[in-house]
């Protein structure tokens, strides 16, 4: 393990630095963007800069995709069986099960479909522990507006930089 860091490839090291980049250009404007418009906590944004960011455009657009589209999943169930069942464990675990099921067998979704359940999970905790419905629909707000604008800005990012530094895309990616 210690020997191959010692004997990285190339494309390795190319890998390595743009991933690295993406992330922290988009973890820093994502950071002073919300900033900017009163939204302090960038952690669901930074996630999603994370999740979102590939080497290449293609797999960025495709990553955003499903990042998005399993985070609506999670919020509207979190929201719906907050609303339909009140906040409490089962609720919770109700959610989290038939979003699990909705991910797989209707929307097909491949590894993202894990984002779905833990976004009704976040959506519909902060209610639980407060015993308040409310809570719950704020949080999904928050947090889809937040994982769209940490999305569309690692989307932005890798669209930029393949641009600018074409040279720190990976041998395979390049042509």
């Amino acid at each position: 393990m210690i020997s191959d860091i010692v004997h990285l490839t190339e494309d390795r090291k190319k890998t390595g630095a743009q991933y690295a980049l993406r992330i922290l250009l988009g973890s820093v404007v994502a950071w002073l963007a919300l900033n900017s418009v009163g939204h302090h906590d960038p952690l669901w944004a930074i996630i999603s800069v994370v999740m979102v960011s590939e080497p290449e455009v293609r797999l960025a657009v495709l990553a955003f995709r499903w990042r998005i589209t399993n985070t609506v999943i999670g919020c509207g169930f979190g929201v719906l069986f907050m609303w339909l069942a009140g906040p409490s464990m089962w609720s919770i675990l109700s959610a989290m099960v038939v979003c699990v099921l909705f991910c797989i067998w209707v929307m097909d979704a491949p590894t993202g479909w894990r984002i779905g359940p833990i976004s009704t999970i976040i959506v519909m905790m902060p209610g639980v522990l407060q015993h308040n419905q409310r809570l719950g629909l704020d949080e999904a707000l928050l947090r889809t507006s937040a994982v769209l604008a940490g999305s569309a800005i690692a989307v932005i990012i890798a669209w930029f930089l393949d641009i600018v530094l074409p040279r720190l895309r990976p041998q395979a990616a390049a042509s």
